[in-house]
């Protein structure tokens, strides 16, 4: 009976308390404020980057030009590696070719009424004036054989294409370009821009409205030559037999192909094989979400944190009294316990419209960058809200522990004589967590010293992250210290206001920090998350001009060189020397710890003769120039890497996923330029790079060449629509451009993540500048007048905005330095002045706004003595 009793008193303790919580939040819907605007601007962060996920894992754009399939066969979409007792599975950019032989295989399939081969390839109408013709949506167009119309939706007139001079035209274009059934048409394809008889037109009449990529239909043995597949097709589309249900003759084909490299699709699986670029944009997504999603976790977590504790410490005085009519420390953390729940539970429901708004910004965003296609729809669907309802109340949970800890501990008999006492300093654990957490992560931060690895690269990075956490927790003292030595030399020039004002920094050490802490992370998190691709993109520049050995470069932006640019450069007087460059991703892998590893390599590849003569990718070891098929040419931070040496096997795996094991021919230094995996050409255009060079180098008979075979190849280019002629070789694998789709893409998710900061900044200034009513009322009382209170309140923005820049600059400095050698060779970082004044200056404008808005409200009242009194 005793025992139930105690239950019941306890359960009506608790009840009591939570009724305390609630009564609390409707009374102090003020000091509720700040916690509550922290935790719904986490919610609408985790609901964004939720649905970033969930796009990435499942959004895209349905079949159209396979609509009309009711099965779909291509190659896998990713490989695996098996090492040790471990398996690594890595996705590809899109589904690999299939053997041409499959074609029969699934034709004999039970239920299968036709089996088709489809191929695609780039081909674009060229109109009288030169220019190529874009179809309906200023799309642009691609190439197929014939058979492959038999997948899509389309209303035809003419005829078949049968000679290789004959194509079938998609209305749009046919429409865009002015010509009919009967006409010639200029056709720039994979080869050569040629003249070709339009004997036929389509017209899409399926769902999905306007072609994203409108057809060329050519006969299909010239299809299959113009595509470079050499004996494979992009995919096979199945037409079931009348009756067969799509999902049962999947089943079949599967079962018949099983031990084949093929996977099977039907549905909306069919539009992650027809839409590459859809594919490519939901594996970007995914690595944004993945490196992106747990720093956003913490930073939320850090700043809902600093705002509930600073909430806590201005309720001191109840808590104090609390603690004195004999209150436990165990009722005292189900109280704020129970106030964090309500307010993380109303927050984050609150947060989910803003969340799938904010999502749609950035999914505008990235399209207008062109990491995503504009027609991409993002997934959001009820799992990135409910995970953000989940994350939000554990955000608020964690640091309410620990915020209810510090106010539970104050005995009840010091409790009213310490209410109104600041906390100057850090206390003693807080102290020791922080200097851990600066060790480690500088520690992590030196590996680039002692290897030069991606694993020593990668470390460093996250070493930084940590540096900057844990400034965020010694901030009291960090940001005091910074004040005190920032004022020693201000003294005389301050006056009076700016006296008080430095005072008031120094022993408010808590409050002061709880407005740059934030801000340090800011400034820290974006530092390393934009300094870091700045740093690759103007080692990439430079390592492109030290190398770049040609004469011009022949290229077409938003497409390819023709294959047919690079025979006929050969023969032009006065060019001594000429090749093709593509690029592409690669996979390396290797044992570590009895598991697999696998990592993304930038491949270059580059036909014969072009490194030591066009190209120097500065030899650290090795014979580039011995650069056959078989071999491989890596940088020394992909040697050290994948753990080989000259003379060694690499293990790679090309952009279709075919495994290869290239001999290891010479190791060089200018990977950010020139690449990290020099390859022949030929192996990369045969696995998945594509038919078209992005790039033709030449060089003359004499340095600089001469006038007269730079006329020659500018008439050259003149054949080939959009062909530009570039003096140099500069970028010539197309690095320097990387680097800055690189510094977009680590820009634009950041938009949001240093909003919220900002949010919260200006949100935690507000909370301490309103709760500072007494201080004002008592300085005007002693004579202080308005604008020497305001030039105080300025100068303590001054100081606070200061100290943040300061630490947030220096403190990234350790891992900006080792990352910069570990990926350059230099130990020097690239920070771009504009950028860093630019986030100095956004870092500190909410911090001016918070404190100088709300207390110019306050100034602007009448003086009531009685204020300064309470």
């Amino acid at each position: 009976m005793g025992g139930a009793a105690a239950d019941r008193a306890g359960a009506g303790a608790g009840g009591a308390v939570f009724s305390l919580a609630l009564w609390t939040l409707r009374r102090r819907k003020a000091g509720s404020a700040g916690a509550f605007v922290a935790l719904c601007g986490a919610s609408v962060l985790l609901t964004a980057f939720g649905i970033v996920l969930r796009s990435g894992i499942g959004g895209g754009v349905p079949a159209q030009r396979y609509a009309a399939a009711d099965v779909l066969v291509a190659g896998p979409r990713s490989f695996s590696v098996a090492e040790g007792d471990g398996t690594k599975t890595e996705q590809l950019t899109g589904p690999a070719p299939v053997p041409a032989g499959l074609v029969r295989r699934v034709d004999g399939v039970e239920g299968v009424r036709r089996a088709v081969g489809a191929v695609r390839f780039p081909a674009e109408l060229v109109d009288g004036d030169g220019h190529r013709v874009r179809g309906a949506g200023d799309r642009r167009s691609e190439g197929a054989n014939w058979a492959s119309a038999a997948l899509g939706s389309y209303e035809r007139s003419g005829r078949a294409p049968a000679a290789p001079d004959e194509v079938v035209v998609e209305e749009s274009l046919a429409r865009a370009a002015g010509v009919c059934v009967g006409d010639t048409v200029r056709i720039a394809a994979t080869d050569d821009v040629a003249r070709r008889t339009v004997v036929g037109t389509v017209r899409h009449t399926g769902a999905g409205g306007t072609l994203r990529s409108p057809p060329v239909f050519f006969a299909d043995a010239t299809a299959r030559a113009l595509s470079g597949r050499e004996g494979r097709f992009d995919a096979v589309g199945v037409l079931a037999a009348r009756g067969v249900p799509p999902g049962e003759l999947a089943v079949r084909i599967a079962d018949r192909l099983d031990g084949e490299r093929a996977e099977v699709h039907t549905g909306d699986g069919r539009g992650t094989v027809e839409h590459r670029d859809v594919t490519a944009a939901r594996h970007q997504l995914r690595e944004l979400a993945g490196s992106l999603g747990g720093t956003v976790v913490l930073i939320t977590m850090l700043v809902v944190g600093g705002t509930l504790a600073l909430g806590v410490q201005q309720r001191r005085r109840e808590l104090a009294l609390l603690r004195a009519l004999g209150a436990t420390p165990r009722q005292i953390h189900r109280l704020i316990a129970g106030e964090a729940l309500v307010l993380a539970v109303t927050a984050s429901v609150l947060g989910w419209l803003p969340g799938i708004a904010v999502a749609q910004v950035l999914r505008r965003a990235l399209a207008a960058t062109g990491t995503l296609p504009s027609d991409f729809a993002f997934s959001a669907g009820p799992l990135p809200m409910v995970a953000a309802l989940l994350v939000g109340v554990l955000t608020a949970q964690v640091p309410a522990f620990a915020v209810a800890r510090r106010a539970a501990a104050v005995p009840p008999v010091e409790a009213l004589g310490t209410a109104e006492s600041p906390e100057p300093g850090t206390g003693r654990a807080r102290t020791c967590w922080g200097l851990l957490l600066f060790v480690l992560g500088a520690a992590a931060s030196l590996l680039p010293l002692f290897s030069g690895s991606v694993f020593a690269v990668a470390g460093a990075g996250s070493g930084g992250l940590v540096m900057v956490v844990s400034v965020l927790v010694l901030a009291p003292s960090l940001v005091g210290g910074v004040i005190r030595v920032a004022g020693l030399p201000l003294r005389r020039l301050l006056g009076t206001p700016g006296l008080l004002a430095l005072a008031n920094s120094r022993y408010h050490a808590r409050r002061t920090a709880a407005g740059a802490g934030p801000l340090v992370l800011a400034l820290g998190f974006a530092a390393l998350q934009l300094f870091i691709p700045a740093t690759v993109s103007a080692a990439a520049a430079a390592q492109a001009r030290a190398g770049g050995l040609a004469d011009w470069t022949v290229t077409v932006p938003g497409a390819g060189v023709p294959r047919d640019v690079l025979r006929r450069a050969e023969r032009l007087p006065g060019v001594t020397a000429v090749a093709g460059t593509v690029r592409a991703e690669v996979f390396g892998s290797r044992e570590l710890l009895d598991s697999a590893e696998v990592f993304p390599y930038q491949a270059q590849g580059v036909t014969r003769g072009a490194l030591g003569r066009l190209l120097d990718p500065g030899t650290v070891h090795g014979d580039p120039e011995r650069l056959r098929p078989g071999t491989v040419v890596l940088s020394s931070q992909a040697a050290a890497t994948l753990g080989v040496r000259t003379g060694d096997r690499a293990r790679l795996h090309l952009p279709d996923g075919t495994r290869a094991r290239p001999r290891v021919v010479a190791v060089h230094r200018r990977g950010a330029g020139f690449g990290d995996v020099l390859l022949p050409a030929a192996t990369l255009l045969r696995h998945g790079a594509g038919p078209l060079y992005d790039s033709v180098l030449v060089r003359g008979t004499s340095h600089g060449g001469t006038a007269h075979t730079r006329a020659e190849l500018e008439r050259l280019a003149a054949r080939y629509p959009g062909a530009e002629v570039r003096e140099g070789g500069a970028a010539p694998a197309g690095q320097e451009h990387t680097a800055l789709a690189s510094l977009l893409d680590s820009a634009l998710p950041l938009v949001p993540v240093l909003g919220y900061i900002a949010v919260s900044v200006g949100n935690t200034l507000v909370m301490s500048t309103l709760a500072r009513g007494r201080e004002f009322a008592l300085l005007r009382l002693l004579g202080a007048t308005r604008r020497q209170m305001r030039r105080m309140l300025l100068t303590e923005v001054a100081l606070l905005a200061l100290a943040a820049v300061v630490l947030g600059t220096l403190v990234p400095l350790l891992p900006l330095s080792t990352v910069a050698l570990g990926l350059t060779g230099t130990p020097v970082p690239y920070i771009p002045p504009l950028l860093h004044l630019g986030l100095a200056a956004l870092a500190s404008a909410p911090a001016a706004a918070a404190v100088l808005l709300p207390a110019g409200h306050t100034l602007r009242g009448p003086l009531r003595p009685g204020s300064a009194l309470r």
